[in-house]
């Protein structure tokens, strides 16, 4: 295929989060996943670090580089069913955790001593992970009668396990074959479009998340601020991306897999994604970084430095020995450098009102430990 680009293209100089005038990174990137055409660059803000892709397709061409399977690479890991009446002593500890700890009332049990255990099992973080499914901040502590809104959904996997948790769902997707399988496989209501275009009314939900979702549009802080609108006073915003300053990006450079011009149109350092997180109005309440399928990701890096291209391994998902002793190293960095994970994970609050202490408020933040 060609590598020249019929899209119509834009520039951008200045730092989105500061203002200031960006300083070429690299230049001359193609798309090594899904061989859409032309030629890319990336700038790096001097001053706060925010990178930035320039030039890029305008934001009226962005779907156009999207293959029609694109939302099934980046769905959140499926967990197991969420209860098991049956299930020994994993699931009765994990419903201990998940009631006493982060609220989900269908797992309450009427027993004095839950709550106390339940909290100290809470205090293994070992534990508290296996507990939330692997999925962290994106269990988030439940709220009655609340509805979750995940922007980027797909075909809907998460949407539907958090359901079976108790809450309400609502999805968001450029894609209208994932909406449609969202609505048929899981009868979820997707809204076909941009969260700007699905005109929510203010203070819609309780929580609001996105997967891998910030990177992709021309514009995150005005997503962000988006959010705010919608989410009800103390409502919690949940928010994963790539993590351009982890153990990963600083090893593989412009063959990083995380890169992925030309759909990735900002990238994240912790401190960045906070910072931009902060000026939509958010209090950051935690942060962090992550090995998201960590081998395969070094797999994919390692075959766009060999080879240029990651088509094939993408097709046939498998990791060799090299990317899985990398990502073994990466998570034993973790304890000592929080900022090794190829992910990172950002949970923050909409400033609820000072006479606010409702479920899900910064001041009764379950992860505040």
């Amino acid at each position: 295929m060609s590598r020249r680009s019929d899209f119509r293209m834009e520039t951008r100089r200045d730092c989105l989060l500061c203002g200031a005038i960006g300083e070429v990174l690299y230049h001359n990137l193609c798309d090594q996943r899904h061989d859409v055409p032309g030629r890319y660059g990336m700038l790096r803000c001097p001053r706060c670090g925010l990178v930035w892709l320039s030039p890029r397709p305008r934001p009226d061409e962005l779907r156009r580089c999207y293959p029609r399977d694109y939302a099934a690479y980046h769905q959140p890991p499926a967990a197991v069913p969420c209860w098991r009446p049956a299930g020994g002593a994993r699931d009765a500890m994990r419903a201990l955790i998940l009631s006493e700890v982060l609220g989900y009332t269908k797992f309450r049990r009427e027993s004095w001593w839950a709550p106390i255990l339940g909290h100290l099992l809470a205090r293994v973080p070992s534990m508290r992970t296996r507990a939330t499914f692997g999925w962290q901040e994106l269990c988030p502590p439940y709220q009655p009668g609340g509805t979750l809104l995940d922007i980027g959904c797909g075909a809907g996997t998460y949407l539907s396990r958090v359901r079976e948790l108790g809450w309400e769902v609502v999805g968001v997707d450029l894609s209208p074959q994932a909406a449609q399988t969202a609505r048929e496989a899981y009868g979820i209501a997707v809204h076909v479009g941009t969260l700007e275009e699905a005109k929510f009314p203010d203070g819609s939900f309780a929580v609001v998340t996105m997967t891998h979702l910030i990177e992709h549009v021309p514009d995150p802080l005005a997503l962000l601020r988006e959010c705010y609108r919608i989410l009800q006073p103390g409502g919690r915003l949940i928010v994963t991306t790539p993590n351009f300053s982890g153990m990963a990006s600083r090893l593989f450079g412009q063959d990083w897999f995380g890169l992925e011009p030309p759909r990735h149109l900002s990238l994240f350092t912790p401190s960045t994604l906070r910072r931009c997180t902060e000026l939509a109005g958010f209090l950051v309440a935690r942060q962090r970084s992550r090995s998201w399928h960590g081998p395969l990701h070094f797999e994919w890096s390692l075959g766009i430095r060999r080879i240029g291209h990651i088509r094939e391994l993408m097709r046939v998902p498998s990791a060799g020995r090299l990317a899985r002793t990398l990502a073994t190293v990466e998570r034993g960095l973790l304890p000592l450098w929080r900022g090794a994970g190829n992910e990172l994970m950002l949970c923050a609050v909409k400033r609820p009102d000072r006479a606010s202490n409702q479920p899900g408020s910064y001041e009764n933040d379950a992860y505040r430990h």
